[in-house]
């Protein structure tokens, strides 16, 4: 079954009904070790490693809010929602990004995917505000440290933050809803460019979303 094929089970088929009663609801069978719904993350990057599929499939068992289920599972979800959460390293100049940092962004337009807005907590979002909080980066190797990033406000970062913005094309980060922003999140001990990595990531309005990238 191709990536197409698993994500329309889930988004219109008997697999996204069977995935809340079994998993969610029940709890009646354990996933296996590893997989989507086990809470348990994979350490290396799997040879079939589908982003789209695993998100969604994770996202329906919990890690995303309910809400945003109907979104995710729209006809245009994934290029609109879930490709929007999903990180890469853009191309920016290197006196951009300090030393001991890895920039990140969210939804890659080359791949068709929507760009992640940002906004400061106001009345219109219930005063949430909508930016990714804390980014969890780690080596894709078997025993490698994890380090985490906090990001408490947005478009500034706020005194008790581990991390930093810096803008894409150095415009006002809060032109084009946000969408300019780049997070510089702390590269853990011993990843070097070429190094792929695992990123696990908290969007305050949209839950958890993992990936692998190459940085």
């Amino acid at each position: 079954m191709n990536r197409r094929d698993f994500t329309r089970g889930l988004m219109f088929g008997v697999g996204y009904l069977a995935i809340a009663p079994t998993f969610v609801a029940c709890k009646k069978t354990p996933p296996a070790v590893g997989s989507a719904l086990s809470g348990v993350l994979p350490k290396l990057k799997p040879a079939d490693w589908d982003p789209v599929a695993f998100n969604l499939e994770r996202g329906l068992a919990g890690s995303i809010p309910e809400s945003y289920h109907a979104a995710i599972t729209s006809p245009d979800g994934v290029e609109k929602h879930v490709g929007k959460h999903l990180p890469y390293v853009p191309r920016v100049p290197e006196r951009l990004v300090p030393d001991g940092f890895i920039p990140i962004m969210w939804g890659d337009p080359s791949k068709g995917y929507a760009k992640h807005p940002n906004a400061a907590p106001s009345d219109a979002n219930g005063g949430q505000g909508h930016w990714y909080n804390w980014i969890r980066i780690r080596k894709a190797v078997q025993d490698a440290p994890e380090e985490e990033t906090t990001f408490v406000s947005w478009p500034e970062v706020g005194s008790e933050s581990t991390g930093s913005y810096v803008v894409m094309g150095n415009g006002d980060i809060r032109e084009d809803g946000g969408r300019n922003t780049i997070y510089l999140a702390a590269r853990p001990h011993g990843v070097r460019t070429g190094d792929v990595v695992r990123v696990h990531a908290h969007c305050l309005t949209h839950g958890e979303w993992v990936d692998f990238i190459t940085v």
